[in-house]
């Protein structure tokens, strides 16, 4: 699979971790901005980044981040200092995911974006590999999504659920943008789905409980946790 990835991507593609938010709903009971919340140690937006780098498909890695995130600023900016690819870190407005995402795309257009959120700590180098094995990349948008009985399985809640070929889906927090060929022939964006069921992309962290979840998950094996819940539970 590695291989057939790597052929797909002579193109350049960027992954892009959004850090910028308020994250209102955790700051009822962590005083810590939501990326620098822990997980055995180590803190959320640590993991996103450790998968990325070690997924070895990314031209370059860029955090955005904003004013309501200065500890996270920081924290990147020391976490820099260790890296022979130093994460690039820029501004959003920070006044919205939608807005910081736009901001992105404006700056970013020449290339393919995957996008990710800095909740997503169980995310592996092997989800983003099964994500990009999967892709069409002349597609202008690809939104991943999870099975809502996945989610609702490992007890996280999801922001967003909506119908699909009949079943109900959650987004992940991830997606892909290719609006290069748009910008040429003024092409619509159609947005795709891919699902991928797993772990990774299931645990997307905005609450209390979801840290907890994403906590207790973190002590199992999850493959063979996602092989049970494939078998018995997304049939």
């Amino acid at each position: 699979m590695t291989d057939k990835v790597t052929k797909k991507l002579n193109k350049k593609i960027i992954a892009v971790i959004m850090a910028g938010g308020k994250g209102s709903r955790m700051k009822r009971d962590y005083k810590t901005e939501k990326p620098l919340l822990k997980i055995k140690g180590k803190r959320l937006i640590e993991y996103v980044i450790e998968a990325l780098t070690k997924s070895t498909f990314f031209y370059k890695i860029v955090v955005c981040v904003s004013q309501n995130a200065f500890n996270t600023i920081k924290f990147l900016q020391d976490y820099n200092y260790n890296l022979d690819d130093p994460l690039e870190i820029i501004e959003g407005y920070g006044n919205g995911y939608s807005n910081d995402l736009a901001f992105i795309i404006e700056n970013f257009l020449e290339y393919i974006i995957f996008v990710v959120s800095a909740d997503l700590p169980l995310l592996s180098e092997i989800d983003i590999m099964k994500i990009l094995s999967r892709c069409d990349f002349n597609a202008t948008c690809y939104s991943i999504l999870v099975d809502k009985k996945l989610v609702d399985d490992i007890c996280i809640k999801p922001s967003v659920v909506f119908q699909f070929k009949k079943r109900n889906y959650c987004y992940s927090g991830i997606n892909i943008f290719n609006l290069k060929k748009r910008k040429k022939n003024g092409s619509r964006i159609n947005e795709r789905y891919l699902i991928i069921n797993s772990i990774g992309t299931a645990v997307n962290v905005n609450e209390k409980k979801d840290l907890l979840a994403a906590r207790n998950l973190s002590k199992i094996k999850i493959n063979k946790y996602e092989d049970n819940v494939s078998n018995n539970n997304l049939s």
